[in-house]
This record gives C-alpha cells, sequence and structure tokens, in this order.
C-alpha cells in the first residue's frame, strides 16, 4: 500500500469522524484511537509499521467501488 496514499486516507477519515459525517455505532472512540497512534516520520508521512490492521480495513471499506 502506498504511504502517500495511506497518509492521506488517514487524515480524511479522522476528520470525518471528528466532524460528525463519518458514525460508527458505538465505534467512533475506538477508531480515533486506532487514528491517535498512527506516527509520523521525519518525511511527513505516516509510519506503516504505527497503522493498525483494523485501521487499514476500514479505510479499505471506505474506499470500496
Amino acid at each position: 500500500m502506498e504511504r502517500e496514499w495511506l497518509h492521506q486516507q488517514v487524515k480524511n477519515v479522522k476528520g470525518k469522524i471528528c466532524s460528525g459525517t463519518l458514525r460508527f455505532k458505538c465505534r467512533d472512540d475506538y477508531f480515533l484511537q486506532q487514528l491517535d497512534k498512527v506516527k509520523e516520520c521525519e518525511d511527513g508521512l505516516i509510519d506503516m509499521n504505527t497503522v493498525s490492521p483494523t485501521l487499514i480495513t476500514l479505510i479499505k471499506e471506505i474506499n470500496k467501488p
């Protein structure tokens, strides 16, 4: 998975959850915790090792055609 794309998706999903445009049945806090665990590298993009498998699955599902 490309880091630039995943970086943008992490920011996008976090913004949607925080603004209330993306809601989950009693799971918003869980996904926000997963998003908060994502760290950035020195180049400003996310550290792929800090993105949980659950978060990757969520992002893939949100972006399904």
